[in-house]
């Protein structure tokens, strides 16, 4: 018999995907849908947090509060979009002290106010145990829309800012490191909207999503929107200086970097000549804009490491599978 356990959460939305019947014009499996409002695109997102899998010990009311909106902010960011509004839904037990309530809807609020956005509603239920559910609103012109799907061979594959901060703050704060900076990255994560709207206004990002669930899922999500193959260059990757002082191990750095995830960059193809305007763009957003590899029209998604050449493997974080110890 299937369960969830064997098929993933991705291979669920797709059987989903195939039940029920959208009229957005950008649907199911993209970060978020987009509805045709005229000149411009309704962006909209959803994503739950359960105390269970989404809250590492150490997060605090405040910091949940704030990641249920940036989350939800980093799907509008990834489609080149601007926040309109969130509605909140928030499964709570009775025995939940009231200020940890007051301190959740601060992080929220805060984080909705610091992005230029609010929160406009939602709802509020006794629950066995802390579920949350974020709905984000935005909106985007319709020449600007980021897409999962637009890639061509030859495209240069981005990455902003440094990968495997998150990942290395979850280990910090389990095994007691001491990585302020990057337990902050993984308690408040800070969705790239405004680096995500230049890039959108320059015409020169074929596709875009931003990673959530690590580089190696997310190349393979462009891959099965695009149809194209990507060929990473290890050694090329942005790392926080964080990764080592989590692992001295390089297998265990690599797979951090790869695969963990939580850390909420941009991965975005962009047309090869665009290089210079990257660079231009990533000094006017005070944001590093780093090419990692390119576009092929190969067989599989190739890692380059050391210069071995390696088949890029799936393994990032997937809900209904077991997060790596």
């Amino acid at each position: 018999m299937k369960t969830l356990g064997t098929l993933g959460e991705r291979e669920a939305i797709r059987i989903i995907d195939g039940i029920v019947s959208s009229k957005a014009d950008v649907g199911i499996g993209d970060d978020c849908a987009a509805i045709d409002i005229g000149d411009r695109y309704l962006l909209v997102t959803t994503d739950m947090m359960a105390a269970k899998t989404h809250v590492p010990k150490g997060m605090n009311p405040y910091d949940i509060g704030w990641t249920l909106v940036a989350v939800n902010l980093s799907d509008i960011a990834a489609m080149g979009g601007r926040p309109i509004g969130l509605v909140t839904a928030i499964g709570i037990t009775r025995g939940h002290p009231m200020d940890f309530l007051e301190q959740l809807v601060d992080g929220m609020n805060d984080c909705a106010q610091r992005f230029g956005t609010s929160i406009v509603g939602g709802d509020t239920k006794e629950h066995e145990a802390l579920t949350l559910c974020g709905t984000a609103i935005g909106e985007v012109p319709k020449n600007e829309i980021l897409l999962r799907k637009g890639a061509k061979p030859g495209d240069l594959v981005v990455v902003s800012g440094e990968l495997g901060m998150a990942g290395a703050g979850f280990y910090s704060m389990k095994r007691n490191l001491g990585l302020n900076e990057a337990e902050g990255v993984l308690k408040r994560p800070w969705p790239r909207l405004a680096e995500a709207k230049l890039l959108a206004s320059s015409g020169s990002v074929t596709s875009c999503m931003d990673i959530s669930d690590g580089l190696s899922s997310s190349i393979f999500e462009l891959t099965r929107n695009s149809g194209l193959t990507y060929e990473i260059d290890y050694s090329r990757i942005p790392k926080a200086k964080e990764v080592e002082m989590a692992f001295h191990d390089l297998e265990r750095q690599k797979s951090l970097v790869l695969n963990f995830g939580d850390d909420y960059e941009l991965l975005f193809t962009a047309r090869r000549e665009a290089e210079g305007e990257l660079e231009r763009m990533a000094i006017e957003a005070d944001c590093p804009f780093t090419v990692i590899g390119k576009v092929t029209s190969g067989e599989e998604n190739i890692l380059i490491d050391d210069g071995k050449r390696e088949k890029l493997e799936n393994l990032g974080y997937e809900h209904f599978r077991s997060r790596q110890s």
